[in-house]
């Protein structure tokens, strides 16, 4: 509980813009709300929005994983996932870089 005494205090939140795709990725590749990526820690997921704070991150993909995660992700930390394309969603390698 704070106390009656105490003085005010200013929080704010930003909300992030939401971005119309499709935006490129770090390898080229461009992704939009729809496609699946892959990250080497939370496997493969589905972006469901595009979003900037205009900061530091730039472009990140809200992505949801499996189990309901969801994440926001840089451009520079996933790779698009086409199961036409892929061996194995557990085979190969990932360069993020």
């Amino acid at each position: 509980m704070v106390p009656e005494d105490s003085p005010p205090f200013e929080m704010v939140l930003e909300l992030p813009e939401h971005i119309d795709g499709p935006v490129e990725l770090a390898n080229g590749d461009k992704v939009d709300v729809g496609d699946s990526v892959q990250h080497p820690d939370y496997g493969i997921g589905k972006v469901y929005r595009i979003a900037t704070y205009h900061d530091e991150y730039g472009v990140l993909l809200c992505v949801e994983f499996p189990g309901n995660q969801h994440k926001m992700l840089g451009l520079k930390l996933v790779k698009k996932f086409e199961p036409s394309n892929q061996k194995s969603p557990g085979g190969g390698s990932f360069n993020a870089t």
